[in-house]
């Protein structure tokens, strides 16, 4: 019985290791990508504001170009026209890091009318950045 609590006290030793180890990780990561990648958010919240299939284009991954049609691109960015034009951004809120390249944030932003929430999914390639994944809530879309 002492054999089996003393291996079971390793395992969970192990086990606390690997989550401090790993939050570590997440920590060093976070703070590398406030210097790298909300600047980058910075600047490309106003572009992609502008509602441009090209400008969409030019800053998204080319999985993500080949997810969808210009067509479908294109209708999806007039109806997010209703927002109007951008009046501010927040602070970008670190979300989560995928597989050593892809980060997530969330950044509040306003608009003529109204608030909206955009997650930003980021593949980081040696400090350069394009755009995973893209994803806008807003009630002001609804109404």
């Amino acid at each position: 019985m002492k054999k089996f609590l003393k291996v079971l006290g390793i395992i969970f030793l192990c086990i606390i290791l690997l989550f401090i180890a790993l939050g570590l990780y997440v920590s060093t990561k976070t703070s590398e990508y406030e210097v790298t990648a909300v600047p980058f958010i910075n600047e490309v919240i106003p572009k992609l504001s502008t509602w441009d299939v090209e400008v969409f284009k030019e800053y998204s991954t080319h999985e993500s170009n080949e997810a969808s049609s210009d067509e479908d691109l294109s209708k999806l960015l007039r109806w997010f026209t209703k927002l109007g034009k951008l009046e501010g951004i927040g602070v970008p809120v670190f979300k989560s890091i995928m597989n050593g390249n892809l980060i997530t944030y969330i950044i509040p932003v306003k608009y003529e009318a109204g608030e909206a929430t955009i997650t930003l999914t980021l593949r980081d390639t040696d400090g350069e950045f394009l755009i995973h994944y893209f994803n806008l809530n807003s009630l002001a879309l609804v109404e």
